[in-house]
């Protein structure tokens, strides 16, 4: 169309419309950009805090580790020879079970306290996990509390079969447990591992008597390879793989129907006959105002009187169960970062060796060779489902 012939008001009006869109075309662009701007911050938020998990377990491996490296540098006494000198003599393999869904709300916080002191730490699982360092030994579906017998069963087989030589002593623990390892080793120290025996709180089922799983237990090296060696096939004196078995109940048969000592930790020191290994948490021991009571199943099992308050537990505790994480960092830090100011520390000294006449008469028993298993199967009045 001819210009010309055109309103002489066009012009302006098509002006103002191109103003216009210019206008909205920037209100939109701001409109836009800042939706994309509170899109990316809160897509980096959810990222932080998704990830969150797995730095928390770099960091705090990392800052405990080098907490506990500094208070050892602070402190710096005679004890600190003793303990080289134990990590060296008295080597420890901690195979802790745990679960896929236990491995960063659990078990990550023992790998970053307690059990960075074991020689060597293996978490039992259902899923490898290499930066936890753990194993998968049953399938995904196999791994419940119903199955717990084989699974420990499978945790030791694994143990045996990859490490047996390279160490003396094979703990158990779960990943809800918290254990004091200087206190473990100063303990086993006195104790060849050539000796078949094993250490832990002693409870009695069935008139049966076996050391608690849940307070951990540990086995000499000699009673992981009867266990293995001897037991773990012969179901007439070892109760085979199966659902609903009682673990810790189970391991205790099996061990003393191959001439296992059951220890009770109690009278393992000589200079000390208090509980060392706790099926409960410590605060349930401490209890001062009646809302907590200890449990009737274990006073009804325990052979001897459970106490509470300070006369719970021994000076040198080795284990404690059902601490969830925050407390086992409160224990790291009261045991290796607190100090006392002018408090005397007692002079220190390593137990002496005890001859096998002289475990023989701590920890008698009834096992030979010769003749029939101390704990008979067949003629246990055991339940159905057994």
């Amino acid at each position: 169309m001819n210009s010309s012939l055109l309103p002489s008001h066009t012009y302006y009006v098509r002006s103002a419309c191109s103003s216009l869109r210019v206008q909205l075309h920037i209100l939109c662009g701001f409109v836009l950009g800042f939706l994309m701007a509170l899109c990316t911050l809160l897509l980096y938020n959810r990222y932080q805090l998704e990830t969150a998990a797995q730095r928390q377990h770099i960091t705090a491996t990392d800052n405990w580790q080098t907490g506990y490296m500094v208070a050892l540098q602070e402190v710096a006494t005679e004890a600190d020879t003793l303990q080289q000198q134990l990590s060296k003599e008295v080597r420890v393999l901690c195979m802790v079970l745990t679960s896929p869904e236990q491995h960063a709300s659990h078990a990550q916080h023992v790998k970053a306290t307690w059990g960075k002191r074991c020689t060597r730490m293996i978490f039992i699982s259902s899923e490898v996990d290499e930066e936890l360092g753990a194993v998968a030994v049953v399938a995904r579906e196999a791994d419940t509390y119903d199955e717990l017998w084989n699974k420990t069963r499978e945790g030791f087989r694994y143990v045996y079969e990859r490490y047996y030589d390279e160490y003396d002593w094979f703990v158990k623990a779960d990943d809800d447990t918290y254990m004091v390892m200087e206190n473990l080793r100063y303990m086993l120290y006195a104790y060849y591992p050539q000796t078949p025996i094993y250490f832990g709180y002693q409870l009695v089922r069935y008139g049966v008597p076996y050391m608690s799983g849940g307070a951990a237990y540990v086995l000499s090296k000699e009673a992981l390879r009867r266990f293995m060696t001897t037991a773990f096939y012969n179901t007439s004196i070892c109760p085979r793989a199966q659902k609903f078995g009682i673990e810790d109940f189970y391991m205790g048969i099996c061990l003393q129907n191959v001439g296992v000592r059951l220890a009770d930790a109690r009278f393992a020191l000589s200079t000390d006959n208090k509980p060392k290994f706790m099926p409960l948490d410590l605060n349930t021991y401490m209890n001062t105002d009646n809302a907590t009571e200890i449990s009737e199943w274990l006073l009804t099992m325990t052979p001897h009187t459970v106490e509470s308050g300070l006369n719970c537990c021994s000076n040198y505790s080795i284990a404690f169960h059902y601490t969830n994480p925050w407390r086992m960092y409160l224990y790291e830090y009261f045991i290796y970062h607190l100090r006392a100011f002018g408090v005397p520390q007692r002079a220190m000294s390593l137990p002496s060796k005890l001859t096998l006449e002289e475990v023989t008469r701590l920890f008698p028993s009834n096992y030979s060779a010769d003749s029939k298993p101390i704990v008979d199967l067949a003629a246990q009045n055991l339940p159905d489902n057994f």
